[in-house]
């Protein structure tokens, strides 16, 4: 089978005689041409802006988490300088007893510091030390986790007059160190009616 040969020039005339042929803009009339020019460079202008706006979009959204992250952290920050000062605020108002508090319960035994203060309580009272003794410091580990405090024991033996040995006792309960007097004799020295004896045991306490 022959393909059937055309005729360029047939074709052509037989495409300008086509009745939709008219329907086509004339690209030689300007107005058609500035349409045209229009048209084409909103087409460019859309598909290239896809391109450039597309890296904004996504510029926009990172800037947005950094921004969120950013006022979540400055959240957290706010509440922690809050807390710190409330902190503060508080530690002030107990800052002046602190010295009082080591002093009354300090962070180790002191043992020597302790047996000093009881001998110049006793020069104060009026009152002879006889005998001064500390005994083994409690420094075992709690069992429960609850050790709020750990203790040694001491005693004491001093001699003067009723007057002087209650002068002594009240001291020594005033002192700024926590004691307590877990028993307390008094007995008479001798024949000497007015020299009485006071012999103390005692408990110390330290924080470990």
């Amino acid at each position: 089978m022959k393909t059937p040969k055309y005729n360029i020039g047939t074709v052509l005339k037989k495409v300008k005689n086509n009745k939709y042929f008219e329907l086509l803009p004339d690209l030689k009339n300007e107005k058609t041409k500035k349409y045209s020019s229009i048209i084409f460079s909103l087409i460019s202008l859309s598909f290239f802006g896809i391109f450039a706006i597309n890296p904004t979009l996504s510029t926009i959204a990172k800037l947005r988490k950094e921004l969120t992250d950013t006022k979540f952290v400055d959240k957290q920050l706010t509440e922690k300088i809050s807390n710190l000062s409330s902190l503060q605020e508080k530690y002030n108002i107990v800052e002046k007893d602190i010295p009082i508090v080591l002093k009354a319960v300090p962070k180790d035994p002191k043992v020597p510091l302790l047996m000093g203060q009881i001998q110049s309580i006793a020069r104060d009272a009026g009152v002879e030390v006889i005998n001064l003794q500390s005994f083994e410091v409690d420094i075992s580990e709690p069992s429960n986790n609850q050790k709020k405090y750990s203790t040694f024991s001491f005693s004491t033996g001093v001699q003067g007059n009723y007057e002087n040995l209650t002068n002594f006792i009240s001291i020594l309960l005033d002192m700024e160190r926590v004691v307590s007097l877990d028993t307390l004799s008094i007995n008479r020295k001798g024949n000497q009616s007015e020299i009485l004896v006071l012999d103390i045991k005692g408990t110390a306490y330290f924080k470990q």
